[in-house]
């Protein structure tokens, strides 16, 4: 009897109709599986796998809790976009018999964690870590290292760094690259900047790389903020530093191979 954790965002599941017919459907299949809602995430125990049935936002929640565990997850789509997720809603059982019977594979994906270094305190991020401005008038400006060298300054809304997994996300709206999620490596992509010339950069994903606010104009302090994964963690201004590194703890994503990343790109970006 295999054991699955099926992780659910209520919002896009009313009344967890869809669960609970996951539920019955791998139970009379005589397997265990335990749902929680993506909001109240709790590892008690090993499971071979987590159903992650929402949208991409659902997947990352669920990612930062299991990341370490070793849990592999497969994201069922319930929301719009949903690159992070490998299963449409109508294909949700001919998956479901794959995985049952052991034909699917595991990709290990890369995540970020960053410090703060004046506090210490630590993040971490699936897709992305912005260091942005925090309120809609001023731009910031930002100087970013990559070991050490000073590679550039940035006059921009902000910078962020993305993983591979997060290259599909705001790095792309930002008009940064796609990255292929097997990729070892960190995009790091100037957010709307004051210079037409600043462009993306692709790095290791075994560098470390510095953000620093600097300050925009000699009569104010620049205020910004550090962001993960869209979610707000720290306040920062000029003279603040932020070191953003590779995690150790990465996470791992179930595939079923109906539809390939370069397929699924297409389709979701509308590019055929």
């Amino acid at each position: 009897m295999s054991m699955y954790y099926l992780i659910v965002n209520e919002e896009k599941d009313s009344g967890c109709r869809v669960a609970k017919g996951i539920r019955a459907y791998m139970q009379e299949a005589g397997h265990r599986v335990v749902i929680q809602s993506h909001d109240a995430i709790d590892i008690q125990e090993k499971a071979d796998m987590a159903i992650v049935l929402g949208g991409d936002g659902t997947v990352i929640a669920a990612a930062k809790k299991i990341a370490g565990e070793e849990i592999p997850i497969l994201g069922v789509n319930l929301g719009t976009l949903g690159f992070l997720t490998e299963i449409e809603k109508p294909k949700i059982y001919p998956a479901l018999d794959a995985v049952m019977s052991g034909k699917y594979t595991i990709e290990k994906r890369m995540a970020l964690s960053a410090e703060l270094q004046s506090t210490g305190e630590h993040f971490f991020a699936v897709n992305e870590i912005v260091v942005g401005k925090r309120d809609f008038g001023r731009m910031v400006t930002t100087s970013v290292s990559v070991d050490d060298e000073w590679m550039d300054s940035y006059v921009a809304d902000g910078v962020l760094i993305a993983t591979p997994t997060g290259s599909t996300a705001y790095n792309l709206s930002a008009g940064g690259p796609i990255l292929s999620p097997a990729m070892e490596a960190v995009v790091i992509t100037p957010i709307c900047p004051h210079s037409f010339n600043k462009r993306s950069v692709v790095v290791s994903s075994q560098a470390e790389i510095c953000v620093k606010v600097e300050k925009t104009r000699e009569s104010y302090v620049d205020e910004a903020s550090v962001r993960c994964d869209g979610e707000v963690c720290a306040a920062v201004e000029t003279g603040d530093v932020i070191r953003i590194r590779k995690a150790e703890l990465p996470f791992e994503m179930v595939c079923v191979r109906e539809v390939g990343f370069y397929q699924k790109m297409r389709s979701k970006l509308n590019r055929t």
